[in-house]
């Protein structure tokens, strides 16, 4: 349920729920969303809870260069933070921020880390069934974690060989291919998806979140196979949006077990 945006109350009086309605109704996504909050979150803390509104360079200063001197975070992430407070003065608050002056957490320079296939062989010898299915879609696709817990049945083309990801990193869709060892392996994927959502029809539920509104557009969508997820959670659990008993996806921790 990573992918899945809480409700927010019709007409929010909390802070951080005005900030999230701000955010949406700039149609960001909401792992933008997830992040501006946290960092925003992590800024107010550090300054004692003072309200934003009260605050100026001089805080925004402190709190950066404690990034970089006492978290000692690396660049990237001191540029994601900054991102998230400029939206939250300059977008959310309306208050310009002049020039900044703090100190740059250096950028760390490292080699790109890739397995060779012998190393990719000796993990994959410790996994069996669907774990090793998700690990090797996504070393032969090249698929992000996120992305391939949100594929749905419909994303995987066997006729094409590919695979279609949809809102991935920067929200962009693509297309990558599907690799042709693991393909009989997807199929009986697939058909145990197939079967599970039958079951769970016929126990009343077998609903499923679609993104968008689309279950407004498309008020049927939500029962097809096609939208179901390709590696749905074992269990049925209640939707934070919505608040509708449903089979989301698995969820990203097992990936990292």
């Amino acid at each position: 349920m990573d992918d899945i945006c809480p409700k927010l109350p019709p007409k929010p009086e909390r802070f951080m729920d005005i900030l999230r309605q701000h955010i949406r109704k700039q149609g960001l996504s909401y792992r933008t969303e997830q992040t501006y909050t946290h960092w925003i979150k992590r800024f107010i803390h550090f300054n004692r809870l003072k309200h934003p509104a009260g605050m100026g360079p001089a805080e925004v200063e402190t709190f950066l260069t404690h990034l970089a001197v006492h978290d000692l975070r690396a660049s990237n992430t001191q540029r994601v933070a900054l991102n998230a407070i400029a939206y939250l003065y300059k977008q959310f608050l309306g208050k310009d921020i002049p020039d900044l002056d703090f100190t740059i957490a250096k950028r760390q320079r490292r080699l790109p880390v890739v397995y060779s296939r012998e190393e990719v062989a000796t993990v994959l010898s410790h996994l069996q069934g669907v774990f090793r299915l998700q690990i090797e879609l996504m070393y032969g696709s090249g698929l992000r974690s996120a992305e391939l817990l949100s594929l749905r049945i419909k994303d995987v083309d066997f006729s094409s060989n590919n695979i279609f990801v949809r809102g991935g990193k920067g929200n962009k869709d693509r297309t990558t291919l599907l690799p042709q060892g693991i393909i009989q392996d997807l199929q009986r994927q697939v058909k145990y998806v197939s079967l599970l959502h039958q079951q769970d029809l016929l126990t009343g539920y077998g609903l499923v979140y679609l993104p968008d509104a689309l279950d407004r557009k498309y008020p049927r969508a939500a029962k097809q196979l096609a939208w179901q997820y390709l590696f749905p959670a074992n269990t049925i659990s209640k939707c934070p949006r919505s608040g509708i008993y449903r089979r989301h996806h698995i969820h990203s921790s097992t990936l990292t077990r």
